[in-house]
């Protein structure tokens, strides 16, 4: 195989790569505002009593809500969020 050609391989190599970092940075991107929401909705919540109403909104509509079922929704959510980012950035340390 000639340089020019050695070249030309290596350079699609990294642009693959480059196009491959930026998807995962945009995920990261994504789950880190995910996760700085569900935190900021949990925070809320610690501070509700139990005389308080929680409504989820559905479409345009607001639907009471049982306040443990959201929490629990929260809990999950925040979870699934956490796991998603140890799982994606496992090939990329440098993300995490």
């Amino acid at each position: 195989m000639s340089l020019e050609a050695k070249l030309q391989q290596a350079s699609v190599e990294f642009q693959n790569l480059q196009s491959d970092l930026s998807r995962v940075v945009e995920a990261r991107q994504r789950l880190d505002a995910q996760l700085s929401e569900n935190e900021l909705v949990k925070k809320e919540f610690a501070a509700l009593t139990a005389e308080n109403t929680v409504y989820k909104l559905i479409g345009p509509v607001l639907v009471k809500q049982d306040q443990a079922e959201a929490k629990s929704n929260v809990d999950t959510r925040l979870d699934y969020i956490r796991s998603e980012m140890s799982e994606t950035f496992v090939f990329f340390p440098m993300l995490s």
